[in-house]
């Protein structure tokens, strides 16, 4: 057993060193193994998050003898799709208002400034002169700017052939991701059998254990984590919405649920909703934006400090402290996928470091 053991050991040293030594072709050959991959990857990720929906139901169909799992995931996906349904109407034509009124009151805004302006520095001769002989074509000034978004987006795909092929490849992804994600759904258990049969010929009882135990705790975070998130978003969306309609702001229920829905970005995401909240108050009132931005910013120190620790730190079984040190770290890494998969992946790293740590404790207390 031992001598088994060193040849492991050498042979996974030596793995080791060849990486290393041929880095560029690992990295190479792992780039084309996660391009075949991937789209059986997201997929297995969407069939995870449906599924959080469909167990819930499945359990309340248990009356049912015969099409109980089919009849779950369908209710699951229209259950789904009517809520995002519901957020992109809710959302989209309030936000599309928005832009056509800044549009048209943006001119007369910079003709108040510049007035302003003017008078503020009236002692000012040269500089007043200089300000109100500003004069902006707004007309001009925005086709430019489409003209700009469309030459940079020309750019980067190249043609209008390969934008179409984009379009075609991202949504034949998606069917695939989708098509894959219903297989594992409606079959999950087979993959659940051919796991335990792999695992009961080539490892131990010890060791297979111990893996089970391992994926059920990563289990139990993920799903915890993806509640907690939906928990907490609804928090703030609720807490913005009220306080919104308390002080008689435009667009309460479109910003409240929008600041809730992107604030599924962990810790920024109330930032960047609450920009595109102030923008849509600001088309209606300056002045009320402004007191809009204060009060989200004393609801996201409350939201940062004690809903999201508590809510989110709980329900996945990560100290709050962690919680934000994971964000930091892991959103310098990988950004905003980074920030959201790293707290369920530090949770379950936390818990089973915990778990293994108890058990050397209890060893080195039997021995000694």
């Amino acid at each position: 057993m031992k001598k088994r053991n060193l040849w492991i050991y050498i042979f996974g040293i030596t793995i080791i060193i060849i990486g290393l030594i041929k880095l560029d072709t690992l990295i190479s050959m792992i780039s084309i193994l996660w391009n075949a991959c991937r789209v059986l990857v997201f997929g297995a990720m969407m069939a995870f998050v449906i599924n959080l929906v469909m167990a819930k139901i499945e359990k309340r169909l248990g009356f049912m003898e015969k099409g109980k799992r089919a009849t779950s995931l369908l209710l699951s996906l229209i259950l789904i799709f009517l809520f995002v349904y519901f957020l992109i109407t809710l959302v989209v034509p309030s936000l599309s208002e928005a832009i056509g009124v800044i549009v048209a009151v943006l001119p007369k805004y910079f003709e108040n400034t510049q007035k302003f302006l003017v008078n503020l520095f009236e002692n000012n001769p040269q500089l007043a002169e200089s300000i109100n002989n500003l004069d902006i074509n707004w007309k001009n000034l925005i086709q430019s700017g489409i003209n700009v978004l469309s030459t940079g987006v020309t750019n980067v795909v190249g043609t209008t052939f390969n934008v179409v092929t984009i379009i075609v490849n991202s949504v034949f992804n998606f069917v695939l991701m989708f098509i894959f994600a219903i297989y594992v759904l409606l079959e999950k258990e087979r993959f659940v059998q051919l796991y335990h049969r792999l695992t009961n010929l080539y490892l131990s009882e010890i060791v297979k254990r111990r893996m089970d135990k391992c994926l059920n705790i990563i289990n139990q975070t993920f799903s915890s984590f993806i509640g907690g998130q939906c928990i907490e978003a609804t928090i703030l969306g609720t807490l913005c919405t009220l306080g919104m309609i308390i002080l008689r702001m435009p667009y309460p229920a479109m910003i409240g649920t929008l600041v809730g829905v992107i604030n599924i970005i962990p810790m920024i995401g109330a930032y960047i909703g609450g920009a595109i909240g102030m923008f849509m108050v600001f088309t209606v009132s300056p002045i009320m934006s402004l007191w809009f931005l204060l009060y989200l910013c004393i609801l996201q120190q409350i939201e940062s400090n004690v809903i999201y620790p508590h809510v989110v730190g709980n329900s996945v079984g990560l100290p709050g402290i962690y919680v934000m040190m994971t964000v930091v770290i892991f959103g310098s890494l990988a950004g905003i996928p980074g920030m959201f998969l790293g707290i369920p992946t530090m949770a379950s790293v936390y818990k089973i470091g915990v778990l293994y740590l108890n058990r050397k404790e209890r060893l080195k207390e039997m021995n000694g």
